[in-house]
């Protein structure tokens, strides 16, 4: 029998058994081996699949004005608005109250109901200085 030969792959003295124990064990008939072999052959799988690997999906530079959406394990990098009728129901609602609120947060005169309510907001618009 030839001695130990060290693994093409790499991977230390564990590899180096595993594949003497494969090739010695099925070309072999030797039934001890062919244990070997196989049982670090589990191990090494065992490993394998059990190791976490954090996944990048996507790696990208915001610039101002975008968004970055995350779903089902899918980013996104959103620079243009999703057209309407892509959204659900949901989503239409909650574009709307975002609207609201950036509408109130920038004090952009929003549409009431009624004249006087109208003129009401026109004529503090104006005083404001929102309105030329």
């Amino acid at each position: 029998m030839g001695a130990l030969r060290p693994a093409k792959q790499g991977g230390g003295i564990l590899r180096t058994i595993e594949r003497t124990g494969m090739t010695r064990g099925l070309m072999g008939g030797n039934r001890g081996w062919f244990y070997v072999g196989t049982g670090l052959w589990t191990l090494r799988k065992v490993r394998s699949l059990a190791q976490r690997q954090p996944e990048i999906l996507l790696r990208e530079e915001l610039r101002p004005g975008e968004r970055m959406t995350i779903a089902n394990g899918v980013a996104t990098i959103a620079s243009e608005p999703i057209a309407e009728s892509q959204l659900s129901r949901r989503g239409r609602r909650a574009r709307r109250k975002a609207a609201q609120h950036s509408a109130r947060a920038t004090r952009q005169p929003v549409r009431t109901r009624g004249r006087r309510a109208r003129r009401r907001a026109r004529r503090e618009a104006l005083t404001r200085g929102d309105l030329r």
